[in-house]
C-alpha cells in the first residue's frame, strides 16, 4: 500500500510568511518614513519570520515516498533525511509505537519503528535509534507526516509483517 504525505501542516508557515510580509512592511515603511516614527525592535526580526516560513514551506512541500507490500518497507522522505529500502528478510519487528521526539525530551509522537537483524541501520540518522529491551530501534516515520491513520498504517502492517509485528 501507498502512503501519502499530510499537507495539513501547509496552515503554520503561510501564517508566518504573512506576519513576516506584514512587519517587513511596517519595517520599511517606519525606516522610509520622514515623520521620525518610533520603530518597535520586534520588528526587525519580521524579515528572519519571512525566511522562517519560507523554509518550513519549502520543507512540507518536500516529496514523500512511502510503500509497505510484501517485499517490505520503502520510505524516501528528504525532508527528514530519511531514505529506507527494507526487505522484511532483514527486520526483526516492527510497530507503529509512541516515543519521544528526537532531541525534544517533553514531547512525543507515534512513529513507525523497525527493530532490524543485528542492529544494521536501515537509513536513518543516528539521532532517531533508541534502545529497548536490548534491542536497537529506529523511528522511520512520524505517523502525523502521513495522510493516513495510525490505524491504517496497523492494519497493513498486519496484513504484510505479521511475523515481525511487535
Amino acid at each position: 500500500m501507498d502512503f501519502h504525505k499530510n499537507r495539513g501542516n501547509l496552515i503554520p508557515p503561510l501564517v508566518l510568511i504573512a506576519l513576516g510580509v506584514l512587519g517587513t512592511v511596517m519595517l520599511v515603511g517606519g525606516l522610509t518614513s520622514d515623520e521620525g516614527v518610533r520603530i518597535h525592535g520586534i520588528f526587525f526580526l519580521a524579515p528572519i519570520g519571512v525566511i522562517a516560513g519560507l523554509v518550513l514551506l519549502i520543507k512540507n512541500l518536500r516529496r514523500l515516498t512511502m510503500r509497505i507490500d510484501e517485499r517490505g518497507i520503502l520510505i524516501e522522505h528528504p525532508a527528514e533525511r530519511v531514505k529506507v529500502a527494507l526487505g522484511w528478510q532483514y527486520v526483526a519487528g516492527v510497530s507503529v509505537t509512541t516515543l519521544r521526539k528526537p532531541g525534544d525530551d517533553r514531547n512525543t509522537a507515534s512513529y513507525l519503528v523497525v527493530w532490524t537483524q543485528g542492529g544494521l541501520n536501515p537509513g536513518v540518522p543516528q539521532g532517531w535509534m533508541f534502545q529497548n529491551d536490548g534491542w536497537t530501534g529506529y523511528r522511520l516515520i512520524d505517523t502525523s507526516d502521513l495522510r493516513e491513520s495510525s490505524a491504517q498504517l496497523t492494519q497493513v502492517l498486519q496484513q504484510y509483517a505479521a511475523p515481525v509485528l511487535r
